[in-house]
């Protein structure tokens, strides 16, 4: 491991332009224009030159709008981000946030930010459980169950998991859980429609 090494944010390769693929796309929590899962991801991983010029390094910022998904998976997310940097080649200095490279190491650490994002994307992704969804949008069982049921709560799918015997739990797609938590009014909103009814 090298110590004494400054890093500056001189960029290699320029951000990527979001991907023509279809795309949940996610308000940012100051209600600027939506992002892609992909191009929110994009932003977190960076090529850094070494003010030397004779090194590159990957670097994390987990500090950035991270999308709902690298949240709730977070652990999933850190064991994901270590096993990448620790078989990329590089020199880890900061644990699943930062690697560098020697500068004929080039061509691996733009391959290990491609994964970094790639694995990222994958996880941001995954379905959320119901139990996060209400602890999120801060709703009852009985809401959640309710509002699946009539489709103004869409599910992703289901998961089972054996508890002696095996239970099946509803899962939510993270896009649309982290939509109502920046926009609480539509809950409210639905909150308001079921005490008419």
């Amino acid at each position: 491991m090298r110590s004494g090494r400054v890093y500056v944010n001189s960029f290699i390769e320029p951000a990527r332009a979001p991907s023509r693929e279809l795309e949940t796309t996610r308000f940012g929590a100051s209600g600027q224009a939506p992002l892609s899962d992909r191009s929110r991801v994009a932003r977190l991983v960076s090529l850094l030159r070494t003010p030397d010029g004779f090194g590159v390094s990957v670097n994390l910022d987990l500090d950035n709008e991270v999308p709902l998904g690298l949240h709730v998976h977070s652990g999933e997310r850190d064991a994901a981000l270590r096993r990448l940097m620790n078989r990329a080649g590089g020199d880890v200095i900061r644990k699943g946030r930062l690697c560098h490279f020697c500068e004929l190491q080039e061509a691996h650490s733009k391959s290990l930010a491609a994964e970094l994002r790639s694995a990222l994307v994958r996880i941001a992704r995954k379905p959320i459980s119901q139990k996060h969804v209400e602890r999120i949008l801060r709703i009852t069982s009985a809401e959640r169950i309710r509002w699946g049921k009539d489709g103004r709560l869409p599910r992703s799918g289901m998961t089972q998991i054996r508890r002696g015997t095996r239970i099946s739990l509803w899962t939510y797609p993270p896009g649309i859980v982290e939509d109502l938590a920046a926009r609480p009014e539509i809950v409210a909103g639905w909150r308001v429609i079921d005490g008419r009814l």
